[in-house]
């Protein structure tokens, strides 16, 4: 997660104990300082780890100090494309009822004869296309495609839904 503030940290990193059994252990990373106006701030990427409490865990990090950070990164990507999916399979679901069978607007005669079926059958193909081809089809496949966009999953765009038909 991106933090900004005028305070540079001091440390990689800190360690918050939490009761007898747990520590919380917060990574800064990229540290920059930026310029802003007569302002100076610093820009930087923070990771938080939990872990059980032990005796000397600050120098256990300090001498496996990228084997924790990347721990660290690697449950905040997890936890943070886990919530970009979560939203994006609630958004699917909700749009499953455009893509429904029952939304397609065919008629189905009471006398079937071998004329009529070929032209039926030419109806729910065009149809199907049409769906297929749709507003809502292109929305949902934006969806599924949102793990692909290039700032997944810390910087995701999630696409506009069509206008309801």
């Amino acid at each position: 997660m991106k933090a900004e503030s005028n305070i540079k940290p001091v440390n990689k990193f800190d360690i918050n104990i939490r009761g007898n059994d747990k520590i919380i252990v917060v990574f800064f990373d990229n540290i920059q300082e930026i310029q802003r106006d007569e302002e100076i701030v610093y820009s930087y990427d923070v990771y938080t780890l939990e872990k059980a409490y032990r005796e000397n865990f600050a120098e256990q990090i300090e001498s496996n100090f990228e084997k924790y950070l990347q721990e660290a990164k690697e449950m905040s990507y997890n936890k943070a494309a886990e919530e970009v999916r979560a939203k994006r399979d609630k958004l699917l679901l909700e749009s499953d009822k455009y893509m429904s069978i029952d939304r397609l607007s065919f008629q189905i005669p009471k006398e079937i004869t071998a004329t009529i079926l070929l032209s039926i059958v030419k109806d729910f193909f065009n149809v199907l296309r049409k769906m297929k081809e749709g507003d809502w089809a292109k929305y949902r496949q934006k969806l599924r495609d949102i793990t692909e966009q290039k700032g997944f999953p810390y910087d995701v765009e999630f696409p506009q839904k069509p206008q309801s038909k």
